[in-house]
């Protein structure tokens, strides 16, 4: 799965950017390598870890400004990730 990021600044590093991930309590930031985005400003974070109604427990990639790993997110903020092809 993909959640939709929001790029919210430049990071400390030429390569890395600051993004921000609506969440059920609010936006948080994070600190992600500009090669981690996809073209639609999706970031992977794999498959949900739990559920709560529309709400679904997603485990980011690196930790967000505030501390945490996993956040709560609503169902419209994630995508599928598009399949890859398989190599023969």
């Amino acid at each position: 799965m993909r959640v939709k990021v929001q790029i919210a600044g430049e990071g400390l590093h030429p390569s890395e950017v600051v993004v921000q991930v609506a969440t059920a309590e609010g936006a948080e930031k994070l600190v992600v390598d500009k090669r981690s985005l996809g073209n639609d400003n999706t970031l992977s974070v794999g498959a949900p870890l739990g559920r709560k109604g529309d709400l679904w427990l997603v485990e980011l990639p690196r930790e967000t400004m505030r501390g945490s790993w996993r956040v709560w997110v609503k169902g419209k903020e994630l995508e599928q990730e598009a399949e890859e092809a398989q190599v023969a």
